[in-house]
């Protein structure tokens, strides 16, 4: 086989070129947020000033593609300026001497200079800051780092989402008013009380490039870098507690933390890690160094220092010490205009518990008799009849799946299933004797053991026949009739579906108007033409338009069969129907 067969597929980005992503990227946060200032030739963005503001400045920067680290850090109160390399290649020394002279223009205060601990970094970044020596600058550099799967290196470890606390740090006491000398000496304390360590589930890939390292389905990388490397070691897959309990074990040795020790916490998006994940792996970072005794007094979590598209995280821990822990803390507190940090007044530390008032929507377990109720014959053959549809409804779980799997989530069938059960269970010890309370229930039952969309428009059309019967006078088939048609009402009016949008509704609308026109002719005949129609509504569906509900959103090639509400509305229906339908 030849190279060319074998190579990767290119990684899909939407961008113009590889070549210009980084200065396109730039050109976007400057279009986002047009108070800070461009200066394309040299990839720099600095915050609009025209003053000299007496104070220090602050300049980070880097690679790019770990966005918003590190233009979306700019702002007062953070950086006063970054410069951008090419991704994950550090700027050229040219470009950062334009921008520690930019930044001393309007700083007399001198700038500081936050160095990542990378090779590229280093030597760049520390040129560009001799040559503004030499120049009469007023500069400082300050290399940070504090990856603890590098920490053995000669130079230390690896500057990860933990930098970005030195912005915040240090872009707090240049607001405040500090020297230089002062704002690099606390910061350098800082370094030494901080430690990240992460892992990914999957690898980036650069623009134009295939994904960088290849990793199994069920396995992650424990100790991955921010510039898409793979990390010290292959581990199989754990649970999101097993995982954050991991890390932070490894990360609490090397800071040597222990019980009443006072923390804040960064949790770092590595890129393609969902809300959903993230917030889990707060709750579990959170609850696990609680349960060592580790007072938790910051959480950040969020995209900070990212790798492109890398799926995975890393936990930054700053050990807030006896001796500036509060200065620290008081910094990270202190308000910024910079768009990408993650933290603000709703991040502090609150001890009050989490709690329901269950009493607020308590439910009367003695709610009171309300409408019509039925004789000991008519609650016999009322209880009979939802026994035998919710049996049915179990039954038809795997077709109602298959007709939903094409156009919807494939779950009808196993959501109907959950409904049902729950009525089966409800039916053991329940009174049917007043219809209006057992829809009232039904109700219920559908919103919280049934779920979703579907258990929403089942508890609406339930709760409306419900109301329906509770003005009623009286039971027959008039008053069910009534009640039916209230749910329909409910559903369309709530769900924005009618007849003929292929939901539910047409197996519905079809049997309640067969049953309304042959009522005259007597109920038995009026339950088989319900039960008719409401097979004939249901096959309809397979030939019309979705205009409404989930399959309305996917192309009318998956929607060619009948659609699983219509069907699931037909098979209790006819469950229901026919049971009554035998004892006329």
């Amino acid at each position: 086989m030849s190279s060319r067969m074998s190579r990767k597929p290119v990684t899909k980005k939407i961008i113009n070129t590889p070549e210009s992503c980084v200065d396109d990227n730039l050109r976007g946060v400057v279009a986002t947020y047009p108070m800070l200032q461009l200066h394309p030739k040299h990839r720099v963005i600095t915050v609009r000033t025209k003053v000299d503001s007496k104070r220090v400045a602050v300049l980070g920067g880097g690679g790019s593609g770990h966005e918003p680290f590190a233009g979306g850090l700019v702002g007062n109160g953070m950086l006063d300026g970054a410069v951008a390399g090419s991704v994950f290649a550090s700027p050229p020394t040219g470009h950062v001497l334009y921008g520690i002279a930019q930044l001393y223009k309007y700083n007399s205060g001198g700038v500081i200079v936050i160095i990542g601990n990378y090779t590229g970094d280093r030597l760049n970044f520390g040129k560009a800051i001799e040559k503004a020596k030499i120049a009469g600058l007023k500069v400082e550099g300050l290399i940070v780092g504090e990856d603890v799967a590098s920490s053995h290196n000669k130079t230390g470890g690896r500057s990860m989402c933990g930098e970005v606390y030195f912005y915040k740090l240090c872009g707090a006491m240049a607001e405040k008013g500090y020297d230089l000398a002062s704002i690099r000496k606390i910061a350098a304390e800082a370094n030494e009380s901080m430690a990240t360590l992460g892992v990914c589930l999957s690898a980036c890939s650069l623009p134009g490039q295939p994904p960088l390292f290849e990793i199994a389905d069920d396995e992650m990388e424990l100790g991955a870098g921010v510039h898409g490397e793979a990390g010290i070691k292959k581990m199989k897959m754990g649970t999101a507690k097993e995982t954050v309990s991991m890390i932070l074990d490894q990360i609490i040795a090397h800071l040597k933390l222990k019980s009443g020790d006072r923390v804040a916490v960064m949790i770092d998006n590595l890129g393609g890690t969902s809300f959903m994940e993230m917030n889990i792996i707060s709750a579990e970072t959170k609850d696990y160094l609680e349960s060592k005794k580790i007072v938790v007094e910051r959480i950040y979590s969020g995209h900070v220092k990212t790798s492109l598209e890398m799926h995975g995280f890393q936990i930054c821990l700053l050990h807030l010490n006896q001796t500036r822990g509060d200065l620290w803390l008081e910094l990270l507190d202190a308000p910024t205009a910079a768009v990408g940090w993650i933290g603000g007044a709703m991040s502090r530390r609150c001890d009050e518990p989490h709690e329901d008032d269950d009493t607020l929507l308590q439910s009367d377990a003695t709610k009171a008799a309300t409408g019509p109720s039925l004789s000991s014959t008519q609650q016999k053959l009322f209880k009979s009849s939802l026994t035998k549809a919710a049996e049915e409804m179990v039954k038809q779980e795997e077709l109602l799946n298959r007709l939903d799997s094409g156009c919807g989530d494939g779950d009808c069938g196993i959501t109907i299933k959950k409904f049902a059960l729950a009525i089966l269970s409800y039916l053991k010890t329940a009174s049917v004797e007043y219809p209006c309370n057992v829809l009232w229930e039904l109700s219920e039952i559908a919103e919280t053991d049934m779920g979703g969309t579907s258990g929403g428009i089942y508890s609406l059309g339930l709760s409306a026949a419900s109301q329906s019967f509770a003005s009623a006078n009286v039971v027959d088939a008039t008053s069910w009739l009534t009640a039916w048609e209230a749910a329909m009402h409910a559903i369309s009016t709530y769900g924005g579906a009618e007849p003929g949008d292929r939901t539910m509704l047409d197996t519905l609308h079809a049997a309640a108007t067969a049953f309304k026109q042959s009522l005259p002719k007597g109920l038995k005949t009026a339950l088989a033409q319900a039960d008719e129609a409401a097979e004939k509504g249901a096959r309809a569906t397979a030939g019309m338009t979705a205009r409404a509900g989930r399959a309305s959103y996917v192309a009318a090639g998956y929607t060619s069969d009948e659609d699983a509400g219509a069907r699931g509305a037909a098979v209790w229906l006819h469950s229901i129907l026919t049971s009554i339908a035998h004892t006329c």
